[in-house]
C-alpha cells in the first residue's frame, strides 16, 4: 500500500441506491468558460434564511471582485459582483437579489493576495475567507469561516470528493485539471483545523481524476480514500460511516466527533482566496441533460441567470421535462428561469423524462416499506410522509426528520409516485417556521422577564431611596427638636 493511501477498511454504505450515474455525456469534457450575460442576479440568501445587506447604490460602478453585499455576522460570507458595470438596483423576484448590468469590460479589482499565508493569524485567514465570499460549495452554504472557527483543532480533515450525484461530473473534472490547486487549499485547510489527518474521499468511477489526485499527493501528507461507487456515499454523514465505521448521532456535527469535512469545490476556491486573492465570483458547473445540444463543465459567473445558461448551450424545449439546480435526485425544480446560478450550484439540469425520478399520477402509499430499504438515514420514510401531510410538528420532531439528506432516493424507489423529498422540505421549512416562533417568543419572554426584573428594581431603588429621604428627615427633625429643647433648658 502506497503512502498516499487510506490505511483504514472502508465500511459499505448500508442498502446504497443503485442509480444510473450518466456521467458518460461530460466526465471527458474539459472545463470551459461560460458566457457572461448582459444582467446578472447576484443573490443576496445566505445561510439559514439570513440575508445580506446591500452596499452599493443603484448606478454605481463596480468591477469584478468588489464587495456588493454583507451579511449580518463578522465571518459572514460576503457577495461580490462577477463582472464590472453598474448597478441597476435590487430586486425580490425570482428572489432576492441584486442586479448587475455587465459592461462587457469585465475589469476586476487589484487581488490582495496572502501568498506568506502562515506568517498570518488565524483570526486574518478566516477574515480573508469571509472577505472573499467563500461558503462550502458542495450544497449546504455554510460560511467556511464560521465553519473552520469552530474547529481549530480535529482528529481527521475529509475532503469529499465522491460526487456521487448521477449526471454531475465538476468535481471530477475539477480535480483531473487542477489536482494542485486543490492540494493547496487543502494544506490552507490542514493548517487552520491542525487536523491531525487528512483524506481526500473519491468514487472508484472516477480513474482520470483518482491518477490526478496520486500524482499530486507525491507532494503532500495526505491519504487517498478511493471508495466504492454507491448512492448517496457524498453525503456528509454517510461518508464519515464509510470512512471511520462511525455514525453522527442525531442532532451532532462530525466536528463533534473530531472530524470536518469539505467539499473539494471549495477547499480549491479556498487556495485561490488565500493564495491569489481572489473572491469567489465564479465556479465550476455540469450543465447537462439530454435538452441541451452542447453540455459541458463550465465556469460559471454567480448571478447567471438559467435562462441565459441554458440558451448559450442549446436548449431544446421540446425535449425539456424540467430544470433542476442541481442533479436528478438531489437538484430543485426551476419554475423561474430568471433564477440565478449561486454559489451553491454544482449543476444546472436540463433534464428528459428519463433522467429525472420516475413521474406519473400520485397514488396513495401502500406501505411496501421500499423507501425505508434504501434510506441511507435509517428514517421512516412512509411515517414521515404521513405526518408531513398531517403537519403534526411533534411526531417530525420525534421522527428526526432534521436527519433526512434529502438525497431522493425514497422517492426514486416509491412505485405510488409520492413527491416525499418535497413532503419533507416542507416539513423542515415548519419545523424551522416552529423553532424561529418559539425562539421569539422565548426572547421576547426573556425580555418581558428583564423589564419586570429592571422595574422591579428600579422600585426597590426608588423605595430605598424614599426611605432614606424619610430618614434624612426624621433625623433632621429630631436634631432641630434636640437643638430646641437644648435652648429651651438654658434659657
Amino acid at each position: 500500500m502506497s503512502v498516499s493511501d487510506w490505511d483504514s477498511p472502508l465500511h459499505p454504505l448500508a442498502q446504497a441506491l443503485d442509480v444510473p450515474a450518466g456521467k458518460a455525456r461530460t466526465r471527458h469534457m474539459a472545463i470551459e468558460a461560460s458566457v457572461i450575460p448582459e444582467l446578472l442576479r447576484l443573490p443576496l440568501e445566505l445561510y439559514a434564511g439570513r440575508q445580506a445587506k446591500p452596499c452599493v447604490t443603484v448606478g454605481q460602478r463596480v468591477r469584478r471582485g468588489e464587495i456588493v453585499a454583507r451579511g449580518p455576522d463578522a465571518y459572514d460570507a460576503a457577495i461580490h459582483a462577477a463582472t464590472s458595470g453598474r448597478i441597476r438596483g435590487v430586486a425580490d423576484t425570482p428572489l432576492p437579489c441584486i442586479e448587475l448590468e455587465a459592461d462587457g469590460d469585465d475589469a476586476t479589482v487589484d487581488p490582495e493576495p496572502l501568498s506568506d499565508w502562515r506568517g498570518h493569524s488565524r483570526p486574518e485567514l478566516l477574515t480573508q475567507l469571509a472577505e472573499s465570499g467563500l461558503m462550502g460549495l458542495g450544497g449546504a452554504g455554510f460560511p467556511s469561516a464560521a465553519k473552520l472557527e469552530a474547529a481549530a483543532s480535529i482528529d481527521l480533515l475529509i475532503i469529499n470528493a465522491a460526487e456521487c450525484e448521477p449526471l454531475l461530473t465538476a468535481d471530477e473534472r475539477l480535480l483531473t485539471e487542477r489536482a494542485s490547486e486543490v492540494m493547496d487549499g487543502i494544506t490552507i485547510l490542514a493548517y487552520l483545523t491542525s487536523a491531525r489527518r487528512v483524506v481526500i474521499a473519491i468514487e472508484d468511477d472516477k480513474p482520470e481524476a483518482i491518477e490526478a489526485v496520486r500524482v499530486a499527493l507525491r507532494e503532500h501528507p495526505f491519504s487517498l480514500a478511493v471508495i466504492p461507487r454507491g448512492y448517496p456515499s457524498g453525503s456528509e454523514r454517510q461518508l464519515v460511516q464509510i470512512l471511520t465505521g462511525r455514525q453522527i448521532p442525531s442532532g451532532r456535527l462530525p466536528v463533534d466527533l473530531g472530524m470536518l469535512c469539505h467539499n473539494v469545490a471549495s477547499a480549491w476556491a479556498m487556495g485561490r482566496a488565500v493564495i491569489h486573492g481572489e473572491a469567489l465570483t465564479e465556479r465550476i458547473v455540469t450543465v447537462t441533460g439530454a435538452a441541451l445540444l452542447r453540455p459541458g463543465n463550465l465556469s460559471v459567473r454567480i448571478g447567471t441567470p438559467v435562462a441565459d445558461l441554458l440558451a448559450a448551450r442549446g436548449m431544446n424545449d421540446t425535449l425539456l421535462a424540467g430544470i433542476r439546480l442541481g442533479g436528478p435526485l438531489t437538484g430543485r425544480p426551476v419554475t423561474d428561469r430568471r433564477l440565478p446560478m449561486g454559489k451553491t450550484h454544482g449543476g444546472l439540469l436540463a433534464a428528459g423524462a428519463e433522467e429525472l425520478t420516475p413521474a406519473g399520477v400520485e397514488l396513495p402509499c401502500i406501505r411496501c416499506g421500499a423507501c425505508a430499504e434504501v434510506c441511507p438515514a435509517s428514517l421512516l420514510p412512509q411515517e414521515l410522509h404521513r405526518q408531513t401531510r398531517a403537519a403534526d410538528l411533534d411526531a417530525l420532531a420525534e421522527l428526526n426528520l432534521v436527519d433526512c439528506i434529502e438525497c431522493g432516493a425514497c422517492a426514486w424507489v416509491c412505485p405510488s409516485r409520492i413527491p416525499l423529498v418535497n413532503d419533507y422540505r416542507l416539513g423542515k421549512s415548519a419545523l424551522a417556521a416552529e423553532a424561529a416562533r418559539q425562539a421569539a417568543a422565548e426572547q421576547a419572554r426573556t425580555r418581558h422577564e428583564r423589564r419586570q426584573n429592571r422595574l422591579e428594581q428600579e422600585r426597590r431603588a426608588s423605595e430605598a431611596a424614599r426611605e432614606a429621604r424619610l430618614s434624612r428627615v426624621d433625623a433632621a427633625l429630631a436634631r432641630a427638636k434636640a437643638a430646641k429643647q437644648n435652648r429651651e433648658q438654658e434659657s
